[in-house]
């Protein structure tokens, strides 16, 4: 299940911005200052209601961009002292076929709704989403055009990670819904001064119709709708509260061990943790968020695979601390948030963030890791040693709006490691640019790594260049990138392959509006071309590529993918030498991928993907599919199944050192430090189970499990020349009496069920059950198939984590009432 905003689903159509394209005239509203209390209840019953002026006049933003709303929106706004009010009725002409769907918060099913944005400094390029569906379903989110990704649709660069603390309430009525927002002031953020004047847009989404209306016309044709916002007016002498509060918790946890190869087969342990998560707002801008002994075991598990490939898994990030409100320090790229706690307990984290009235974003983040110690036995000794050192990871951001919603960005990651450990420094200079209409754009960047250690220092650089048009029905770019051999920013970032020159450019054509039994299409061509930065200019691949896919009048999606790779690939990573002299030359090869997804207003929907790529060698190809349903059995029951299968025949890659093994025969003929590249057959599956039961809109039981088999069966080894090309090699990977040495397969099993209840605004109930079974071995798991493995799950080591977490919101104001 994916977070779902009105806003975003209204961005993801804005593949570009059209230079010819005016902004709609804005519309204003005035917000009515009133003394009396009201009452969130979705009634809106108090005589200020009546008499307030009204925003109406939807028009659509899709699938017909422009046209009137189907149905009539009335939106009225109050304020006073402490909170602004959002009363809204959404009429419906037939009430009783209004979708309405109860689930987690953030998590929206197929459900009506209705979103507030404020771009309260009203510089264009930040803003904050507030939004309830019929059952009061809350969901909200922050935009940063500086995070934006036009690539992706998202051209507001929004954070949906992003959480606040308000009120809501909503009803369905015999003339369709109402809702009723409290948003506090202590929730957002806004300028020092007497009057303010409020960027604004109301969004709303008639599931049915497959629709979604704004007030504010947001054209499909210029990028971005931060910029194609009405004006909020009215609002006067208004301060901000002190932005305190604390979010004390307390966690337990019975944890269980089983099938364990070394050690007691089964072994019980009872932690326990208490910590804390603070906010203050410093002042009306810049806010401290603070996570004291944190304790993220609730998680979602991390989804494990059978690595072959020359570098690092890279993992999704679900601690909140790490995602929230954390679009100044991922900028540039150079902050992976999986480096700080990984594999160390996490003392503290800091952040402070925040945007002076010029337009000045600072952030500063600091982390302390604790070092970590073993304890081993030699000659009848207990040894304490210590494994990594206690170590400070900090990062800091000034990023300057500029005009036409253009910014420059400056940037520092740093980690310094306790006593002889390893420091290391990036500093990064960002540029985005844009003209006055928003068609064109001109980025780049500039970054210096420097890693510091008791006998050396490493130093890097990487330099990139991107110029495009961003608007209309053709789009176009072209980008450069650079990065030295010694450039390595992996401290605090993550870099899979530096030592590169590359170029890349593309041309797209895309359709706003219905046409023939399509509602909207995008098509596009590129190029890609890469060589090594030191040899310079050693060719490594060039690719061309071309993409088709749209929207169907029945609202299902379809799209297609085309990439050819005509003179193959000069890989210099899979021999796994590193020294740029040595690579494997990959056969010219084309592949094919196209995707399907159905009509998602249904209750059973499905979707299918898969590609198949063809070699330049006989006998050598791989394919995959992915296939997956979801039932919305109830409106509170939701149940979804995939099932995925990846085979790679012929397949070739390469052997770590450790790898090789010395019983195999042959092995002893190898010379030193040898490259040995193994001709393997890899075949796998990616199976996964969800659901979700919500009780109401406060309480909800999740159910996600995921099966992932894997397995690599050699059937030869190779040697390399000096052009790439296989050569014989002594190897065998057998074993005296022809048993295979290198074959390898994983198994991994996750349940994750847990169950959430939000008992006081920001306050949570958290029982969680997680399941683990891990087991990577060249034993029966490469022996047998996919069915007997799966029937042989529970004969793996494992673990079972019982766990509880209480969670409980205290705002400086709740308390100063009390």
């Amino acid at each position: 299940m994916k977070r779902s905003s009105l806003a975003c689903a209204c961005l993801a159509l804005s593949f570009g911005a059209a230079a010819q394209a005016q902004l709609a005239q804005k519309k204003t509203l005035d917000a009515t200052r009133i003394s009396e209390k009201i009452m969130v209840d979705a009634t809106l019953n108090e005589s200020a209601w009546q008499s307030a002026p009204a925003a109406t006049d939807f028009v659509y933003v899709w699938p017909t961009p422009g046209l009137h709303a189907t149905q009539r929106t009335v939106v009225k706004i109050l304020y006073d002292d402490t909170a602004l009010y959002v009363g809204v009725q959404c009429f419906d002409t037939n009430p009783d076929s209004i979708f309405h769907r109860l689930s987690k918060r953030d998590e929206l099913e197929n459900t009506d709704a209705f979103s507030i944005i404020l771009d309260t400094y009203r510089d264009g390029q930040n803003a904050l989403q507030f939004g309830v569906t019929p059952d009061n379903v809350q969901f909200d989110s922050k935009y940063s055009v500086a995070n934006a990704n036009s690539n992706n649709g998202n051209n507001d660069g929004e954070d949906p990670a992003w959480d606040a603390v308000w009120k809501s309430s909503a009803r369905l009525t015999p003339d369709g819904w109402v809702a009723e927002l409290e948003i506090p002031y202590s929730a957002i953020r806004f300028p020092k001064k007497d009057l303010q004047d409020w960027g604004v847009n109301f969004y709303r989404n008639v599931k049915r119709r497959g629709e979604t209306d704004s007030w504010n016309e947001v054209k499909p044709d210029i990028a971005g709708s931060l910029s194609q916002m009405g004006i909020l007016t009215g609002v006067h002498d208004i301060k901000a509260p002190l932005r305190l509060s604390a979010t004390p918790f307390v966690a337990a946890y019975a944890n269980n061990a089983y099938n364990q190869t070394s050690g007691p087969g089964s072994s019980w342990s009872f932690p326990w943790s208490v910590g804390m998560d603070l906010k203050y707002g410093i002042n009306e801008a810049f806010t401290l968020d603070a996570t004291v002994i944190p304790d993220f075991g609730q998680v979602r598990s991390d989804q494990n695979v059978l690595n072959l490939s020359p570098f690092e898994v890279r993992f999704n990030e679900n601690r909140a601390f790490f995602t929230e409100g954390t679009e100044l320090f991922n900028k540039g790229g150079l902050f992976y948030s999986r480096r700080v706690g990984a594999g160390a307990q996490l003392l503290n984290a800091t952040k402070v963030s925040g945007r002076t009235k010029s337009g000045l974003g600072i952030g500063l983040f600091n982390a302390i890791e604790n070092a970590e110690y073993e304890t081993h036995t030699e000659e009848g000794k207990e040894i304490r040693a210590q494994i990594s050192p206690l170590t400070n990871k900090s990062i800091v951001v000034f990023d300057q709006n500029l005009h036409n919603n253009s910014s420059i960005t400056l940037i520092n990651t740093n980690v310094m490691r306790s006593g002889a450990g390893l420091d290391a420094n990036v500093t990064g200079l960002l540029f985005k640019l844009k003209n006055k209409a928003q068609s064109y754009g001109l980025n780049g960047k500039a970054v210096m790594s420097n890693r510091i250690g008791p006998e050396s220092t490493e130093k890097g650089y990487a330099l990139a260049l991107s110029g495009s048009k961003t608007s209309g029905n053709f789009l176009w770019g072209s980008d450069f990138n650079l990065e030295s051999d010694t450039y390595n920013p992996n401290d605090l970032g993550i870099l899979f392959s530096p030592n590169e020159v590359s170029h890349s450019a593309w041309i797209n054509y895309n359709y706003y509006k219905p046409w023939w039994k399509l509602n909207n299409y995008w098509s596009s061509l590129w190029m890609y071309n890469e060589s090594l930065y030191k040899p310079w200019a050693e060719w490594a691949v060039t690719q061309f590529g071309a993409n088709f896919g749209g929207n169907t009048r029945k609202f299902q999606n379809f799209g297609f993918n085309f990439n050819l790779t005509p003179w193959g690939v000069h890989d210099f990573f899979e021999p796994r030498t590193f020294d740029y002299q040595t690579y494997y030359h990959v056969p010219a090869n084309v592949n094919l991928y196209t995707w399907y997804n159905s009509d998602n207003r249904k209750r059973l929907t499905y979707y299918a993907e898969g590609g198949i790529r063809f070699f330049d060698e006989k006998g050598r190809h791989n394919s995959s599919v992915y296939a997956g349903i979801r039932w919305r059995a109830s409106d509170k029951f939701t149940l979804g199944l995939g099932v995925g299968n990846e085979q790679l025949w012929n397949n070739i890659g390469g052997l770590w050192s450790s790898q090789i093994n010395e019983q195999a025969v042959g092995a002893e003929q190898l010379p030193e430090n040898p490259v040995v590249m193994g001709r393997r057959r890899i075949m796998g599956f990616n199976n996964s189970l969800n659901a979700s039961y919500s009780f109401n809109n406060k309480m909800n039981i999740a159910l996600y499990a995921r099966h992932y088999w894997q397995k690599a069966e050699y059937s030869a080894f190779y040697g390399l020349d000096e052009h790439g090309e296989l050569t014989a090699s002594p190897y065998t990977g057998l074993s005296v009496s022809g048993e295979p040495l290198n074959d390898v397969a994983a198994n991994y099993f996750n349940i994750d069920l847990v169950y959430t209840w939000r008992f006081a605004p920001g306050s949570d109930l958290l029982l969680v059950y997680k399941n683990g079974i891990g087991h990577y071995d060249s034993g029966y798991a490469v022996d047998h198939g996919y069915g007997y493995n799966a029937g042989h799950l529970m004969e793996y080591e494992g673990t079972n984590n019982f766990s509880f977490k209480l969670l409980y919101y205290l705002d400086y104001e709740q308390v100063k009432r009390w």
